[in-house]
């Protein structure tokens, strides 16, 4: 069991770096807007992958290497891509920045294990540490500095979602009834999304809302018997996705208080689609296959069923994955 809860939490982390319905030789990161449409923000080495943007359009992510490695970056309009190296080992990712510019991710330390990092530009990248077992990682930071990710605990016998204040180190959320949790966002007011087993069966998860001071909350399914919650803003909007039934495709969805969990839809009759941020004004992004399962665009939804093609930069696939307030959008695309 430690082995396979240390490989759960290391399969969370290589998820974070890549994760599409098809898999392309080389994706770009891109910066999207209503105004410009997608603009290809290059790499600095192989493939580049962009996760997270804030209100200044600094974005992070992480770019592949010849080898096969990852390092994080950040991104500016002034700069461009910014190596920010690792914790002492070959690879890291960068997957959350706030409004002061701090970037949390994760990097192979020196000993070989993952850790949590937070990157800032008078500190560079400091070790956050574990729950007191060997590996962490950090996915999401807002603007208090508080930080969300999963970590394993002692002996590595539980991998749980966290939450991290500058005040306390981080504070395990518990689970949905077995012995792993992870954590994929928070917002303004601590609250911390993500997924869970209810069961003893891991692969049947589902996503949660655990609000700060309260206990862990199962925000249920479309109707299948998996679901993940991957984004939520400052009004407890919560998204991710959901599967249908037992033994169907998966569909984006939109979870809030008044209405419970609203299924968003696909893009041109595509049969999966996956919501991955939300911003303050509610509109959301993600990716849909359209008719042929082999292609996937990113995507904008402004309600359910309301969904726009955000394109491509070329190629056949394309991701988005974070959205500030002013509706730039991030991601990565195959080039051709």
């Amino acid at each position: 069991m430690k082995k396979l809860l240390r490989g759960l939490l290391w399969a969370s982390i290589i998820i974070i770096v890549v994760e599409a319905f098809a898999q392309n030789p080389v994706d770009h990161a891109f910066l999207w807007s209503a105004a410009d449409g997608m603009r290809d923000l290059g790499s600095l080495g192989g493939s580049s992958y962009a996760y997270a943007i804030n209100n200044s359009g600094q974005v992070v992510g992480c770019y592949q290497f010849g080898s096969g490695a990852f390092h994080a970056f950040l991104w500016t309009a002034s700069d461009g891509m910014l190596d920010l190296g690792t914790l002492g080992g070959g690879s890291s990712a960068a997957s959350g920045i706030n409004s002061r510019g701090q970037v949390v991710g994760w990097s192979v330390t020196s000993l070989g294990d993952a850790h949590a990092f937070l990157w800032t530009a008078t500190t560079g990248m400091q070790d956050l540490g574990t729950m007191g077992g060997s590996s962490s990682d950090a996915t999401a930071i807002n603007d208090r500095g508080e930080i969300t990710g999963s970590s394993a605990k002692i002996k590595d016998i539980q991998t749980v979602a966290y939450r991290r204040t500058p005040a306390l180190a981080m504070q395990g959320l518990g689970t949905l009834g077995y012995r792993y949790s992870v954590g994929y966002a928070i917002n303004g007011a601590g609250s911390v999304v993500g997924a869970s087993p209810p069961g003893s069966n891991i692969a049947l998860k589902r996503a949660f809302l655990q609000r700060e001071g309260n206990r862990i909350t199962d925000l249920g399914t479309l109707g299948g018997d998996t679901s993940i919650a991957r984004g939520i803003n400052q009004s407890e909007q919560v998204v991710g996705w959901s599967s249908l039934n037992r033994a169907s495709p998966i569909h984006a969805f939109l979870w809030t208080r008044d209405l419970g969990m609203q299924d968003l839809g696909t893009l041109g009759g595509g049969q999966n689609s996956a919501a991955q941020a939300i911003n303050t004004a509610g509109q959301i992004v993600g990716f849909s296959d359209m008719r042929a399962p082999t292609i996937t665009h990113a995507v904008l939804w402004t309600g359910p069923n309301q969904i726009h093609d955000l394109g491509t930069l070329g190629g056949n696939n394309a991701i988005a994955k974070g959205i500030n307030d002013l509706g730039q959008v991030v991601g990565w695309s195959s080039v051709p």
